[in-house]
């Protein structure tokens, strides 16, 4: 644990006292649509172009209502310092490295522990949204008897902004200076094909799948992709020029994302699956057999990485990739 854990785990003078810490706003407990909510729209066509061809179009809308927030009653905007932090020269990073981190803040060393919550709508302090639009495309065949194939790829784009909050209520988010966040568009493709060999009644299958890698984030805001981050600790004695005093509560270091969210992306997650299937009948029992392999190419993409940044260290090196192919024999009987 570092030494701005460890003091943040203790940063609450009321801790181990009778005294209650958080304040619930009455109007956020009971009522009408008073909970944090989401609305989703969807709408889809589907046309046929060809004989047994057709192209389904769908987009989707969701966006997000009534978040909470935390003040901390006992402090104001005016009881936090900035400062900075500067990323260091490693080319892994954006542009190599040796750029500003800013918007960084530190409450008061008099008021570090001192705590009056108080919970309530975000939209009291100003505004915040968190929005979706995606797109999904599908197409379907049927060329040929006993064969189906169906393919195509959906992905949109999610925002969330929380600026406003942040600059009224610095103690929400004190370390993170990323509070509009932009993920891009992240397409996800998919394909299936199936075809049943005339006579022998085997149906063979195969089902790929390509997903957008995990992408830089930090935690409360999502994404869509994943969360990864580039924490880089920093010492007190390095953020003591920039905040003009050591860190409150003794803190030993910080730790700060150094990476904007939705500027960088893991490796792509591409899955090729194979499926043979055999259906049987005897004495009025059925028999359904298959034989399923998962990853059939045996590929093996990244699926988390150390997220902890040291210059010219193992930062996003592999924690774990993809299951090795392997194999599964299924028999149902049904009597």
């Amino acid at each position: 644990m570092s030494g701005a854990d460890f003091c943040g785990a203790f940063a609450n003078r009321n801790f181990g006292t009778t005294t209650f810490s958080n304040t619930i706003d009455p109007s956020i407990l009971k009522g009408w649509g008073v909970r944090p909510s989401d609305w989703d729209l969807g709408v889809s066509v589907q046309h046929e172009i060809l004989p047994r061809t057709s192209v389904e179009v769908g987009y989707f809308w969701r966006w997000f209502h009534s978040f909470l927030v935390t003040d901390n009653l006992a402090t104001a905007p005016t009881d936090f310092d900035s400062f900075s932090v500067v990323a260091p020269a490693d080319q892994r990073l954006p542009n190599g490295g040796g750029y500003t981190v800013s918007n960084l803040y530190n409450v008061a060393p008099s008021l570090f522990g001192v705590t009056n919550n108080y919970v309530t709508y975000s939209d009291r302090y100003g505004e915040q949204y968190a929005k979706f639009h995606g797109l999904d495309i599908t197409l379907n065949m049927r060329p040929a008897n006993n064969l189906t194939i169906q393919g195509g790829f959906n992905g949109g784009n999610s925002i969330s902004d929380n600026c406003d909050i942040r600059a009224k209520l610095p103690e929400i988010s004190p370390l993170n200076p990323y509070c509009h966040v932009e993920t891009g568009y992240l397409p996800h493709y998919k394909f299936f094909g199936s075809y049943v060999i005339p006579r022998a009644d085997v149906q063979i299958g195969l089902t790929f799948t390509s997903k957008p890698g995990l992408q830089v984030s930090f935690a409360g805001t999502p994404t869509g992709a994943g969360n990864l981050s580039a924490n880089y600790t920093v010492s007190n004695a390095a953020i003591q020029p920039s905040l003009g005093r050591p860190l409150s509560g003794n803190a030993a270091n910080v730790t700060v994302n150094l990476i904007q969210p939705g500027s960088l992306y893991g490796d792509r997650v591409n899955e090729l699956d194979f499926r043979v299937a055999k259906q049987l009948s005897f004495h009025g029992w059925r028999a359904n057999i298959s034989a399923d392999i998962y990853n059939l190419l045996n590929a093996a993409p990244i699926l988390s990485y150390n997220e902890a940044f040291i210059p010219n260290g193992a930062w996003l090196l592999p924690t774990s990739v993809m299951t090795a192919r392997f194999a599964k024999l299924n028999i149902q009987l049904d009597f």
